[in-house]
């Protein structure tokens, strides 16, 4: 062996020795990292963010227990019957990527489907996607005790959101707490919990499962809901937890145990999970509760315009510090003729860059912010002209978003009016300003309509008036009801009709089942 090789193999010698040592040393000191798997600390329910610091990567996996035992007994699943020939007609406000999350397989005409939901009070309120419900002609609720709620009430849905409000006549319910998403950080833990199944509401479904993910991103649009609105908000948080078809409508929680969104979607090039979920924020859910329970509708302020995101051509052409604020496209897409930002003085092209003071970064951003105006109310817009690249302020009073038949509202009939497959909406102030009605017009709109129902098979659909049935008028929802409920089943029904559209009247005669 030569000096040069004997030289290399005494210095390894040595390091070996020297690293061995070493090791014998720290672990005497106890200076060697212990494994992730290595004990296990539970995470309470209600911890606070120093001692969510303190229990630092150890045990988060068995930590996620008490969370699971406490939220899981409120998470439901939502199934629901349309009629197949016409699933997608009836629905407009259904994007097409919601149809490959929502799985709807096709029995002898009729379309199956489930989702999932959370009960928000313990009097049986239920919030789900309204991508789960849009035009469904029954709802089942099954509670995790295996309790089901057959033909529950719709209180109201809202498509801008994609947040629909379920009924269950029951009490004393477990519910879920309500958390921040604007506290929520980017890299938090997250779970989100649902009933995913890979053959739709016709097969079995993996109740109750329990993913686990993080926080990925916040603020989010996608355009999966401007598909179907130009008025649609999109200000999802975006989580790697797990969500797959069937978990539409399911909670997004915290360690805490407090529900920061409503799993809503995901982008994938299978149809299932590839990493990216999106939820829609707790409060803006909570927003479209609050006023489907107290109004029957949702009341929103907006600026009565149509925006675009700033891109970085747009700030070299308005000489922007940076690329940031909204582009004005447009006026009254997104509300009546009378916008509010036109009226006020904004004009095509301009930039709106703050809101109150406050920059605006984005159209999720300005969305998000405008949440927290009442319509009425006021605000201050600054904006950069396209005319002159100048800086100006514009007062805003804010509209409120009207009311229209994609939304389903609690003025729907009883079961009695399903005699006839339809649901009927009264004619408010709203609903007739936004068909341009004469004040002397009387009736009940009609909002959904089975195609194998009577009526349907007649050739009506939505969007029709009806005037009278059988010679006796019909001015509202109740007296609608009471009139179709008098009809004797296997007798022959003759109703009066007025579209609104074009004005064109038709009576049909129709024979109940």
């Amino acid at each position: 062996m030569n000096d040069a090789l004997r030289s290399k193999l005494n210095l390894i010698l040595i390091a070996a020795l020297a690293f061995a040592l070493g090791l014998g040393f720290a672990a005497k000191l106890d200076l060697t990292p212990r494994s992730f798997a290595d004990g296990v600390v539970d995470i309470q329910l209600g911890a606070s963010d120093d001692q969510l610091q303190q229990l630092g990567s150890a045990g988060l996996s068995a930590g996620f227990a008490p969370v699971v035992e406490q939220i899981g007994p409120a998470v439901v699943t939502v199934r629901v019957e349309r009629n197949g020939t016409t699933a997608h007609s009836n629905v407009p406000q259904l994007p097409e990527p919601f149809d490959e999350f929502f799985r709807q397989p096709r029995e002898r005409g009729l379309v199956r489907g489930s989702g999932s939901g959370f009960i928000v009070s313990p009097n049986g309120y239920i919030v789900t996607n309204n991508h789960v419900v849009a035009g469904a002609e029954r709802i089942d609720v099954e509670l995790a005790d295996r309790r089901t709620f057959v033909n529950v009430k719709l209180v109201g849905r809202d498509p801008d959101t994609d947040v629909a409000l379920l009924k269950i006549d029951a009490d004393d319910l477990p519910s879920i707490p309500f958390g921040s998403s604007v506290e929520t950080r980017v890299g938090e833990w997250v779970l989100a919990i649902g009933s995913p199944g890979f053959s739709g509401g016709g097969g079995r479904l993996l109740q109750t499962t329990v993913t686990a993910g993080i926080v990925s991103a916040k603020g989010r649009s996608i355009n999966i809901l401007a598909r179907a609105s130009a008025a649609a908000i999109e200000d999802f948080i975006q989580t790697d937890a797990a969500i797959n078809p069937g978990n539409s409508g399911g909670p997004l929680v915290n360690v805490r145990g407090e529900v920061v969104g409503m799993n809503t979607a995901i982008s994938s090039s299978t149809g299932f999970n590839q990493g990216y979920g999106f939820a829609v924020p707790i409060e803006l859910v909570r927003e479209v509760v609050d006023d489907l329970i107290e109004y029957g509708e949702v009341r929103r302020a907006i600026l009565g315009i149509s925006v675009q995101n700033v891109s970085a051509e747009d700030a070299e052409f308005y000489e922007l510090d940076h690329v940031a604020g909204v582009v004005v496209q447009g006026f009254g897409a997104l509300s009546s003729e009378e916008s509010a930002g036109r009226e006020a003085g904004l004009r095509r092209g301009d930039v709106i860059v703050s809101l109150d003071g406050e920059p605006v970064e984005t159209v999720s951003q300005l969305q998000r912010e405008l949440r927290a105006y009442e319509p009425g109310k006021s605000v201050t817009l600054g904006v950069v002209r396209r005319s002159n690249k100048e800086r100006e302020n514009v007062r805003v009073r804010l509209q409120r978003r009207p009311t229209d038949d994609r939304v389903a509202t609690a003025t729907t009939t009883s079961e009695s009016a399903d005699k006839l497959g339809i649901r009927v909406r009264d004619l408010d102030d709203e609903t007739r300003r936004g068909l341009d009605l004469a004040e002397d017009v009387d009736g009940v709109l009609v909002a959904d309509v089975s195609q194998t129902g009577p009526l349907g098979r007649a050739g009506i659909s939505r969007g029709w008036i009806i005037q009278d049935i059988n010679g006796r008028p019909v001015r509202s929802v109740e007296e609608y009801g009471r009139i179709v409920a008098e009809v004797e089943p296997g007798s022959v029904a003759n109703l009066a009709l007025l579209n609104p559209r074009g004005g064109a009247t038709r009576t049909v005669s129709i024979r109940l089942p």
